[in-house]
Formats: structure tokens, sequence, C-alpha cells
């Protein structure tokens, strides 16, 4: 196993050029002012020429396609990943992201938990149960699911919970954003900071509602938590979907099972026989699952970010599609393109873990 993740690790480095290339040859079909106009500054007291002049020498944008490669490379590598410049967020896209990306994976993380919370024992309960009534209703549950696009399902929770079909004076929870402005504390403390008008940034961890709680301001770690209530549950109905879906036909099938059947022939109480026959081997298949649906949830981010006006990586990459910010578009694809590979290694893992019988060669 040990040699395993070892090579599964090393493996990352090729992908990672790979991605790296791709990435590359989507710049390369800009045009080269595009690229170039990424390092203007307007309040440079060099003239605007000067400064192309500059960006291109900086970029080998006078060298050969192959040469310009290595030149980004050496960017990537030195962390310079470009600029961006954009109404949410304008610097350094590497600071964007250490900026942004610790809410993404906030979002992200809760949503994965409460997902497993909720359909490992319904999943359990459905594919134990096959035919009855609770079973009919996760199948339409989970189709339903499978067919409802992330940011329309997150329109309707806004409408729904936002003064709208619940005719209610106040929303039940914020629909945008990520805290409140009422518990923001004014003047704004050290560990606090807003760069412009839309945008709360907090330290150390970048996670308002973790940074929060370290700090003591319980108001302020409340006020975080109602905003994560809509988008979670925009995030975590489809893979609550996937996993009651392959959760059910995984234990149905262990239930068939030679195993399973001496086992209650020998007088084995059955929920002894459900929780270490039948629902371990029914994870085995789930697990692998959960990275697919993985890959589908850092998609699935970017629009719910867009949506709830959630400050993350998702929500940076699309303005900077907005605003043509191509370094924005690559650093942040490359950023997701590594972390889904680090996710597909770890359900490997996982899988290994759950089914000894796995042997990686």
């Amino acid at each position: 196993m040990m040699y395993y993740v070892l090579k599964r690790l090393l493996f990352i480095i090729p992908t990672l050029i790979g991605l790296s290339i791709f990435a590359f040859i989507l710049m390369s079909v800009l045009p080269q002012t595009l690229l170039e106009a990424q390092f203007i500054n307007p309040n440079s007291t060099l003239s605007i020429s000067v400064q192309l002049h500059d960006a291109a020498v900086q970029l080998g944008l006078n060298y050969p396609k192959p040469v310009q490669y290595f030149f980004y490379i050496n960017g990537l590598l030195h962390g310079n990943f470009g600029f961006m410049n954009t109404s949410f967020y304008s610097g350094p896209v590497l600071t964007g992201i250490e900026e942004f990306f610790p809410n993404t994976v906030q979002l992200v993380v809760i949503s994965l938990i409460v997902s497993l919370l909720i359909a490992i024992p319904l999943g359990t309960y459905i594919g134990n149960n096959p035919g009855s009534l609770a079973d009919h209703a996760g199948r339409i549950f989970t189709l339903t699911g499978f067919a409802m696009p992330a940011f329309w399902l997150g329109l309707m929770l806004q409408i729904l919970f936002g003064k709208g079909i619940l005719g209610l004076p106040i929303s039940v929870f914020p629909i945008s954003g990520i805290v409140s402005s009422s518990a923001v504390p004014n003047p704004l403390p050290p560990w606090l900071h807003s760069p412009n008008s839309s945008v709360l940034l907090s330290t150390p961890t970048h996670m308002i509602l973790i940074d929060a709680l370290i700090h003591g301001d319980f108001t302020l770690a409340y006020s975080a938590l109602l905003h994560l209530v809509l988008p979670v549950a925009t995030l975590s109905y489809a893979l609550i979907a996937g996993i009651i879906r392959f959760m059910r036909a995984g234990i149905v099938d262990a239930s068939r099972q030679e195993f399973v059947k001496t086992a209650r022939a020998k007088g084995v109480p059955e929920k002894l026989v459900l929780k270490r026959h039948i629902r371990k081997n029914g994870l085995t298949s789930t697990i692998t699952v959960v990275g697919l649906l993985l890959a589908d949830l850092l998609g699935g981010v970017v629009l719910v970010e867009t949506v709830f006006q959630y400050p993350g990586m998702g929500l940076l990459s699309v303005n900077a599609a907005l605003y043509f910010q191509i370094y924005g578009v690559m650093g942040t694809t490359i950023v997701f393109g590594f972390i889904l590979m680090v996710v597909i290694l770890l359900t490997d893992i996982a899988y290994a873990y759950i089914d000894p019988r796995i042997r990686y060669e």
C-alpha cells in the first residue's frame, strides 16, 4: 500500500505537467496584447509602451512557443501565477488563491460531512428495506438530485427562504455574502480587514467562521454559520442523492452474499450482521463513487459561490473570466486540477482500507 501511495504521488508530477501544457496552449491562442495588458499599471510613471515591452520580456513572448512555456513554468515554480484586476479582487493571483481558497475548503468540507452523515444511514436503511415506502421515496429523491442543476436549486432556495414563497418580513437564512454587515464589529479588529466593500477577510485561517471562534467573536461566528446554510444545502443535495443511490445498491448486493446468509443461519443478531457484514461491504462501491461525486462538487462550488456571492476560489475564477483575466482563470484551474488528483488518491486509499482484499500493484 505504501508503494502504491508513493507511486501515485509521483504520478501527480507528470499529470500537473500535462495540465500546465494544456493551460499554456489555451493561453497561447489568445492575442499577445491581452496577455501583456495584465501587467499594465495605469498609475505607473512608465508609459504604456514601456510597460508592454517589459511584460513581453518577463513572459518571454519574443521567443518561440516552447521557450515561452519554460518561462511560464519558471513563473509557476516561483509562485508567480500572474496578476488580475477585477472589482472582486485585484493583485497577484497566488495571493488571491491563498485568501479565498480556505472559504471554498470550508464550504466543501462541511458539505461533505453533512452529506455523509445523512446519506450513509439513509442509504443503509433504504437498502435494507427494498420495495418499502422509504425505498420508493429515496428513488424519487435521488433522481431529482441527479436531474436538478446546482445553480437552479440555489436560486430556488434563495426565493424560498429569502422573503419569497414563505412571505416572511425577513429572510429565514441569508441568501448572499459571508456575514451580515450588522454582525461586523466597528471599527474592525486587527484580525479582520476589508480590501473592498464586498469582501471581508480574516486571519489566521482566512475562514471567518473559524477565526471568529478563535478570537471569541461568537456573534460574527453565528452570522458566518447562518450564511453557510443555503450554500451547503445546495452543494449537499446532489451529493446526498448520489451516495444514497449507490449505498442502496451496495447494501442490496451485500445482503445477497453467501457470507451474510451464513451469518444469519448461525444466529448472529441482525444488527450485528448489518453493521459488520452488510454495511461495510456496501461501502466499498460507495467510496469510489464519492470520489467521482467530489469531482462534480468542485465544479458545482464555482456555480454555487457565484449564485450566493460567497467569496471563495470559485467566485474568484468566475470574476477572472468575466473580466478577461486569463492568469486568474489559469491559476485557479491548475489549483482545482491538483485538488482533484489528491481527492482521487485519497479515495483509492480509503477504498483499500475499507476492503482489505484490494491489492495495488
